[in-house]
């Protein structure tokens, strides 16, 4: 094969748009081979590809496309192995050993016919089409992806072998693309994770890969999409609860999230109907939430919230299977069960509704509620790691009725004023949660609540 000289280069133009995966992967590309371009951005929201200018140079009207000195190649595949071919200095990036070329093609045929599909099949309904909603079949796909690269680098160090080719530069922009609607897991994924380490330490990372991902985030955070979960094993559930209820809500939050059709029916407690034989046979326990499966009853809002998310979704993502991560929501569901809500929120409302005075100490154990909970916040957005899980709709339910007592100071508590803000703007949070939260503190700003002296 015949390797070109800088010599003899001609005017390279790149025309592409930074968002673009395949964009992303020709300026790793150009990059790696030190190659020297200019680059125009398309912008195809106000269709200039479809200009009579571009349609002349590729009437496919696609980006990446690139001008060699008015040769025109398009399709990011073609146009790296192209690159390579005409300006390489060597043939590593693209192995003109029959073996290991196969071995390349074979992963950027998968790049280009699984996950960049994977890729288009949730973002061209959202960003061109401007949909809402994004079937969770789909973000499972993307795990799928992420199963299969794990084992192209199980043996190596690069998807096609022990060094880097252009499969990689594809691969990488691809799955960084796909981790902005689901993260890599490390532990479940350790030789991808390894592997996309490897290809961050480039140091052409940054500025082939790192700002047109940010600019895909930020255009995907601005469409506030909706995971709809389809739900199997259907039947009809039925949740017996009271609205100004923690515990509720955060079932209330769970049933929205998985996109589960219940049937809700309000128990009024202060009639003692939760003491009626019919109840109590549901219930012995005769607390709210119960929730009822084709004669099944399950209570205790933690039971209930786990027991959703396994029986009705395929995704354990608001409840982790993995065996680390899991113990870390429980550890969370624990500590809202006999902190937050039975030793803080239970026993100063106990009090307020009993018109007795609430002694200093009841307030100090909110205050340290609200510390400990900045605290599990320090590193990640969520309450038990990166992902939203029932550890939130659990701890949200009751933390939101905790500031009737005791004001969230912004100031103090940046990541738990960050995180409530979070949880605030789920498209289901107001009728699960903000509701009853709204109707919990109403009532209790009723009592004119006292400190004791």
């Amino acid at each position: 094969m015949f390797f070109e000289s800088e010599n003899n280069m001609g005017k390279l133009t790149l025309y592409g748009i930074d968002a673009s995966a395949p964009v992303r992967s020709v300026l790793f590309t150009l990059n790696a081979l030190d190659v020297p371009f200019d680059y125009q951005i398309v912008n195809l929201f106000s269709k200039e590809h479809l200009s009579p200018e571009f349609l002349k140079m590729n009437p496919q009207h696609t980006v990446p496309t690139l001008d060699d000195d008015g040769f025109y190649v398009y399709d990011s595949h073609a146009i790296n192995s192209y690159l390579v071919s005409k300006y390489g200095k060597d043939d590593s990036l693209y192995p003109k050993d029959l073996q290991q070329r196969a071995a390349v093609d074979q992963r950027l045929y998968y790049e280009a016919s699984v996950v960049y599909n994977t890729i288009k099949n949730i973002v061209y309904p959202l960003v061109f089409l401007n949909e809402t909603t994004i079937p969770q079949s789909k973000f499972d796909a993307i795990s799928e992806v992420y199963k299969t690269v794990d084992t192209f680098v199980a043996k190596y160090s690069y998807v096609a072998g022990d060094q880097l080719t252009i499969a990689d530069f594809h691969l990488v922009t691809m799955l960084t693309t796909l981790t902005t609607f689901v993260d890599i897991d490390a532990e479940k994924y350790p030789k991808l994770n390894d592997w996309l380490s490897l290809l961050k330490d480039l140091p052409y990372y940054e500025k082939a890969n790192a700002k047109g991902l940010e600019d895909f985030g930020n255009m995907i955070k601005s469409k506030n999409y909706t995971v709809i979960i389809q739900y199997f094993n259907m039947a009809e559930l039925t949740l017996y609860g009271v609205d100004a209820s923690p515990p509720v809500r955060a079932v209330k939050l769970t049933l929205a999230a998985l996109n589960l059709p219940y049937k809700y029916v309000q128990v009024n407690l202060l009639e003692r109907e939760q003491l009626s034989p019919s109840f109590l046979e549901k219930n012995p326990q005769h607390t709210v939430p119960t929730l009822e499966d084709e004669g099944n009853f399950i209570w205790d809002s933690h039971a209930i919230m786990a027991y959703l998310v396994s029986e009705y979704t395929p995704s354990d993502e608001l409840y982790p299977k993995f065996p680390l991560k899991r113990a870390v929501v429980d550890q969370r569901l624990h500590f809202e069960s006999g902190v937050v809500f039975a030793t803080a929120l239970r026993s100063i409302t106990k009090l307020v509704r009993a018109s007795i005075a609430v002694p200093q100490e009841r307030f100090d154990a909110i205050v340290e509620v609200y510390d400990f909970v900045e605290k599990f916040l320090q590193d990640h957005e969520y309450i038990a790691g990166k992902n939203l899980t029932i550890a939130d709709f659990s701890l949200i339910s009751s933390i939101s009725s905790l500031v009737v007592y005791v004001d969230i100071d912004q100031s103090k508590y940046p990541k738990l004023t960050t995180w409530m803000k979070k949880l605030q703007q789920l498209p289901y949070y107001e009728e699960a949660n903000g509701k009853g939260a709204q109707i919990y503190i109403d009532s209790i700003k009723a009592t004119n609540f006292k400190l004791a002296s």
